[in-house]
């Protein structure tokens, strides 16, 4: 996909989707082999592979899917198969038909027959703190329908698959198998093969997912195009989404003003029918995405599209009140038919911290087929989610999906994995991993450019950026454009903007704030602490003053940072007044959405924007405490991580503003007031550091210098 291939699409033809049987086997056949070879998982090489079309995830998304209306309970009955360690439990008590040694040390161990509900679901789990390599253990199960049993299936058990051992939730939770899809069948039985003697505390999960009592034919509720806060809520619409277009192989399509990388529309949780009671609010936690990885279920496969929701409630149900996880582990699902459905709550576009890959949950997200694809292939509209909703949510971090070295937790990992690239697994199954490089060549191509998140400071019609100040002696502002010359450095003619800035508090260059490809002006008016947002004309002069917002008159390190949401729009970054450090997402003329946390409370005088300054695609900033800089990276919508002390002595300069590329060499630069004699400095960056003073010009210390 090209750049201006932005917007899902939903004129396609339609195909019909074959429903698959009610009751649902767990005697898998295999699939033939993959006609182009094995898995070559993420060392395949994307840039011989063609574009490929994406009509068939499109088509997913014209169809209306019969979901629930309201929160539906699922039921989890377990019965004890070990008794806890050193507990002692009456004879009977124990859900077993066999439990004995074995010659060898194990031990083997048969559950009695159990009746399943609706459309049931099962998992083993066992004691906390009881790690089980998983080749030491071996987890069968059977099923019996119309008076049959079935043969029996290997339960999926890895023990690298949860939340990292030192959370929170991961303190509290228990090891287990994953949860295995039976379907509508009237029993089911496990056996399970330790080498040792089984875990203590073993207990057998049957879930029913429950019956939505109200349902309807609903168009995904999420529109990532449209998302105002947090957890998704604004973007969510109660009528069905407009239609929107996505390339495919008949030809580009129209960019749409502030559209980047193609956003996906995504199925909410309520449209699951989750309880939102079920999860552990306290537990959500943001951190970082710097990669993200393929997983699958390990379900059934020939499931039918409203059967899903009652699958993901059976999941949630597992994990939540079996495996004492605090949610869904998965960031995102999908499923054979193309349709990407919300996992974990907080945000499909935040940095949400999963348990789904044991030691990189940290950095990184997961979304999870649904389905068993050690022994079926993948469709094509799965493959084509997995391209766009990867492309897409490594876009809003800032990273390249098409990179091959990105630092999750404690090692490097390319942007695009599969899980057993993090472990001794399967998952997700060797005929989607196969899918890996072809994953990664849909989601490069989805990616645009992250030129757009880099500061603007352009407000005079040249490449390089330009200076805003105010005379202090009435309050003037003026355009100073700065250019680089053989010599260093030198300021262009003044431009008198004809604008009264006496009774503003802050000014700034808000970069292309609405999107004409002109860089704009907003201030704070000091006696409301209003702020004013002013279209910039390309040449130094500026359109009316349009309110835009109110309130942030108590709100410090109030700064424009560029697109830090990664939705095409420039944002603001301050934090109120004893509050913590948060980003304000713009909206162009339309005002500001609602806020949330970027950072912890910062104590600094000053926040500076420096666009792109380490090597990702999020934007970052500086703050300024006396006569130290502190680089605070970003990570999207995340906000900002860490912070470390930059090696610059900065006690000379009394005012400093971020700009863009002064030089054109491709990294943002500083300019300072030098507090003795009024002189402006270049401070040229570099990827490391800035470099040495360059002067441009005398007589500012009778303007305060905005950026």
């Amino acid at each position: 996909m090209t750049t201006c291939q932005q917007l899902l699409v939903l004129g396609v033809i339609m195909a019909a989707l074959t429903p698959a049987a009610r009751v649902v086997s767990i005697d898998f056949a295999p699939a033939p082999e993959a006609s182009s070879g094995g898995a070559s998982g993420t060392s395949g090489a994307t840039g011989s592979l063609p574009p490929v079309s994406m009509a068939a995830y499109a088509q997913a998304q014209t169809v209306p899917s019969l979901v629930p209306t309201q929160a539906v309970d699922p039921t989890v009955r377990e019965v004890s198969l070990t008794a806890p360690a050193g507990a002692r439990i009456a004879p009977g008590a124990l859900a077993t038909e066999l439990s004995k040694p074995m010659a060898s040390g194990g031990q083997r161990v048969v559950s009695d027959p159990q009746r399943v509900t609706g459309y049931g679901a099962v998992g083993l789990t066992w004691e906390h703190g009881d790690v089980v390599p998983d080749d030491e253990i071996k987890v069968k199960v059977r099923t019996l329908d119309e008076g049959r049993w079935s043969g029996w299936t290997p339960m999926d058990y890895h023990d690298e698959h949860g939340p990292d051992p030192e959370s929170e939730e991961g303190r509290s939770a228990r090891p287990g198998t994953d949860e295995l899809l039976v379907g509508e069948v009237d029993q089911v039985q496990v056996k399970v093969i330790s080498q040792d003697a089984a875990p203590a505390d073993m207990k057998l999960a049957v879930i029913d997912p429950g019956v939505a009592t109200t349902s309807a034919e609903q168009l995904p509720a999420i529109d990532t195009g449209a998302l105002d806060d947090t957890d998704g809520t604004d973007g969510t619409n109660d009528a069905q989404p407009a239609a929107r277009t996505l390339p495919t192989s008949d030809g580009d399509v129209e960019l749409a003003a502030g559209a980047f990388t193609p956003k996906p529309v995504i199925y909410s949780r309520a449209q699951w029918g989750a309880d939102e009671r079920m999860r552990d609010k306290s537990s959500l936690h943001y951190f970082e995405v710097h990669a993200g990885f393929v997983h699958h279920t390990v379900n059934a496969n020939n499931y039918k599209p409203e059967d899903v929701p009652s699958i993901l409630r059976g999941i949630y149900a597992y994990h939540t009140k079996s495996r004492g996880w605090s949610d869904v582990g998965y960031n995102y699902l999908v499923d054979r038919f193309g349709r990407i459905w919300e996992g974990r709550a907080g945000g499909v576009d935040r940095p949400v911290v999963g348990a789904h890959t044991l030691g990189h949950n940290d950095d990184s997200f997961a979304m999870s087929a649904i389905g068993n694809f050690e022994e079926v292939r993948p469709s094509n509209a799965m493959v084509e989610a997995y391209g766009a909703l990867f492309g897409w949510k490594l876009s809003l971090h800032g990273v390249d999906a098409g990179s091959t070295r990105q630092y999750v937790t404690s090692k490097y990992f390319p942007a695009v994995n599969g899980h057993r690239d993090a472990a001794s697994t399967a998952c997700p199954g060797k005929y989607l991993y196969a899918k890996i490089p072809q994953i990664k060549a849909l989601a490069e191509q989805a990616q645009a450019t992250f030129a757009g998140r880099q500061l603007e400071s352009d407000l005079a019609g040249a490449d390089q950026p330009d200076l805003i100040v105010r005379r202090k002696s009435d309050g003037q502002g003026f355009v100073v454009p700065m250019r680089k010359t053989a010599k260093g450095y030198a300021r262009g003619v003044p431009i008198a903007t004809g604008i009264d800035l006496s009774t503003q508090n802050r000014i700034l260059n808000a970069g292309d704030w609405d999107r004409d490809g002109t860089s704009d002006l907003i201030s704070r008016r000091t006696s409301d602490g209003s702020l004013w947002f002013r279209p910039g004309l390309g040449n130094g002069k500026f359109g009316e003053a349009v309110s835009l917002a109110s309130g942030f008159g108590r709100v410090s390190l109030l700064a424009a940072v560029g697109d830090m949401t990664g939705d095409g729009w420039p944002d603001l970054m301050g934090q109120p007044a004893g509050g913590d450090m948060r980003i304000y997402p713009g909206r162009g003329a339309k005002g500001l959405a609602a806020s949330y946390v970027a950072y912890s409370t910062i104590t600094a005088s000053q926040q500076i924007p420096v666009g792109l300054w380490d090597d990702d695609g999020a934007p970052d900033v500086l703050t300024r405490s006396g006569s130290k800089l502190t680089l605070h990276p970003g990570n999207g919508p995340g906000g900002l991580t860490g912070g470390r002390t930059l090696s610059i002595d900065m006690t000379r300069y009394d005012q400093v503003v971020g700009v863009s590329d002064m030089d054109l060499t491709g990294h943002p630069d500083l300019l300072a007031r030098v507090r003795a004699t009024g002189q402006l400095v270049v401070l040229p960056g570099s990827a490391t550091a800035f470099g040495a003073p360059v002067n441009v010009g005398g007589g500012y210390q009778y303007f305060d210098l905005f950026g």
